[in-house]
């Protein structure tokens, strides 16, 4: 199994911040990891709101909704825990709602997804910075699988060899260009020598997969789970597709690992290093390496306002740490989503929710010409 550490792919650069009313979310830190509290909180009598970023339908929904039954479980005072589905503006009205307007006591917090690329690229209505909220915790979802149809090439495919180069392209299907998922999926494509099309226009990975399905696109990436719960058993144990890499996962350490939930299916890197007899270099791997710290190590967050009560925060922490950690979360996890979303602690998520100010010039000025070129089908 394939190691490789990113840090070599960061340099450290000062966050700027933005909007001058609004302060920094460190304050609730003395510096060393250990926290400025002066004594311990209880939300006892309470109830906490978390506003997330989604419709109702939407899967990310409903691992918020467990999560908050669980937190209900789990925080001190057992308060009430209630879930305030806040759609629109691709999450920006539900990120915006708390970081401007929610009480510092810890009683309204964010959760869902973040556009770690929005801030990046600063793209319409990102006036603001991840790192101004109180991190509280992170949620890993799953890593990425890319696929196609075996009939993407003629003669079919059999093993991931077969698609690089090959003529006519691949039709990927995929969201707006600028989405993460889609942007490290075809630059792992461009990486192994692919040759495709980028279709985009649908709205949501089911989307995607219906077009696949129909024979719309023949190529297109999903989360693991859903790609081992949705895509496996109508097309991959029909024989109508197959796998052609996994993204690699980023562990605690900073180092690449294979994808444990598709154990079969070959991480990115190994499988480059199978069709070259080298390891991975360069610009596009620089750059998948980068969004894969950005933008698929943590993928849904629990934000505080700024400068929300330390000694709330903290009680938060402890209390969602407790909570992904229980067997009553687990078991609930793996009969309802399948699969266990895993934790993410708030000093990593601080990391991450900072790496955008760490971006090589030279990688964020890829990402830019990427979705530039995606942009042109």
């Amino acid at each position: 199994m394939m190691r490789r550490t990113i840090t070599q792919y960061f340099r450290i650069l000062p966050v700027v911040l933005a909007g001058a009313m609004l302060m920094s979310c460190s304050a609730d830190s003395t510096g060393d990891g250990s926290s400025a509290v002066d004594s311990p909180h209880s939300f006892a009598g309470e109830t906490i709101t978390v506003v997330i970023g989604l419709d109702a339908s939407a899967g990310g929904t409903t691992v918020g909704r467990l999560l908050a039954k669980h937190l209900e479980e789990n925080l001190a005072g057992n308060p009430t825990v209630i879930v305030n589905n806040m759609p629109g503006a691709s999450g920006l009205n539900a990120h915006l709602h708390v970081l401007l307007r929610a009480p510092k006591d810890g009683t309204t917090v964010y959760y869902g997804p973040r556009s770690s690329l929005g801030e990046l690229l600063e793209l319409p209505g990102f006036s603001f910075k991840y790192s101004q909220f109180t991190p509280l915790g992170g949620v890993q979802i799953g890593g990425l699988v890319v696929y196609g149809r075996t009939d993407a090439v003629a003669g079919d495919f059999h093993n991931p060899r077969d698609i690089v180069g090959t003529e006519p392209a691949l039709r990927f299907g995929g969201m707006p260009p600028e989405h993460g998922r889609m942007i490290v999926s075809t630059m792992g494509l461009d990486l192994i020598g692919a040759n495709y099309k980028y279709i985009a226009g649908y709205p949501s990975s089911g989307n995607i997969r219906a077009a696949i399905i129909s024979g719309e696109v023949n190529a297109a990436t999903d989360a693991a789970h859903a790609y081992l719960n949705q895509v496996v058993p109508v097309l991959v144990d029909e024989g109508h597709a197959l796998p052609i890499f996994s993204m690699p996962m980023l562990n605690g350490d900073g180092e690449l690992v294979q994808n444990a939930m598709v154990p079969d299916v070959p991480s990115l890197p190994v499988l480059y290093e199978t069709l070259n007899g080298v390891a991975p270099s360069g610009i596009i791997w620089d750059s998948i390496s980068t969004l894969l710290e950005l933008d698929q190590t943590m993928q849904h967050v629990f934000l505080g306002p700024p400068d929300m009560d330390p000694a709330a925060a903290d009680t938060f922490r402890a209390g969602l740490e407790k909570a992904m950690a229980s067997a009553a979360y687990r078991e609930e996890a793996e009969r309802i989503l399948s699969y266990v979303p895993e934790a993410v602690g708030y000093g990593r998520q601080a990391e991450i929710l900072g790496a955008t100010g760490r971006v090589k010039p030279e990688v964020l000025e890829y990402i830019k010409t990427h979705i530039e070129k995606n942009s042109r089908y």
